[in-house]
């Protein structure tokens, strides 16, 4: 093959695509949402927010849909769209329901041995939670949390409950700045540690009980926050 057509048919080094405005809108109102810039309830004016980052409608429509799908945000009629908004009842039920599913998930990833490279990533993973606790980047601390979480059932070939999961986590997911302040880090990772030690012992019992007692705390910090009249939705 000639060098001039060779080359146009390999991959250019360093290149990176760039984001679609679509994408880039769905990456800045998701992390809006989770850092709790953007509380639940909050509404969303496609035109303000069109404004705000001098671009059409267009594509903040689009992104607006995509983040419904995820159920990071719903739509009113009359009303527009607004953060998902849910009483404590109604988290509790997500809650429950990840706890569920995910035993499910974590008994079918572990039919065989988990990989040594899942394991090495849940252990970076944990430090990386350190290192951003310590900034006080609540955004990298959930991020790297719920990639720990999902690595426990990786494995798992069940993709529709792994789907129905993901879901569950969007739902939950711009309620947890409410009780961050609650949250032990040291004692998250801690039982984390515990978690990862249970699943390289092939212990999926063990696994499972942990996964739902670790589960429960955010449930009880739910119920502070929320209870005591401080929260939203209820």
């Amino acid at each position: 093959m000639p060098t001039r057509a060779k080359q146009a048919h390999e991959p250019r080094a360093g290149f990176v695509r760039p984001k679609t405005a679509q994408q880039a809108v769905v990456e800045l109102l998701r992390n809006d949402i989770t850092s709790g810039r953007l509380a639940p309830g909050t509404p969303i004016v496609q035109e303000a927010l069109a404004e705000q980052l001098g671009m059409s409608r267009i594509p903040i429509r689009e992104a607006l849909k995509s983040l419904e799908a995820e159920e990071y945000v719903t739509y009113e009629p009359h009303s527009g769209y607004r953060v998902v908004k849910l009483g404590l009842q109604e988290l509790t039920e997500v809650f429950r329901l990840r706890t569920l599913l995910e035993e499910e998930l974590i008994r079918d990833s572990m039919r065989i041995p988990v990989a040594p490279e899942i394991i090495a990533e849940m252990r970076m993973l944990m430090d990386e939670m350190d290192r951003a606790g310590a900034d006080g980047d609540l955004v990298a601390v959930g991020v790297a949390n719920r990639r720990f979480h999902y690595l426990t059932f990786e494995q798992s070939e069940l993709s529709r409950t792994k789907r129905i999961v993901n879901q569950l986590w969007n739902m939950a997911d711009p309620y947890r700045p409410l009780y961050a302040d609650l949250m032990d880090l040291d004692k998250v990772n801690c039982e984390h540690v515990l978690i990862t030690d249970a699943m390289v012992e092939g212990d999926v019992d063990k696994a499972v009980a942990l996964n739902s007692q670790h589960r429960s705390h955010s449930i009880e910090h739910l119920k502070t926050v929320l209870g005591a009249g401080q929260g939203i939705g209820l």
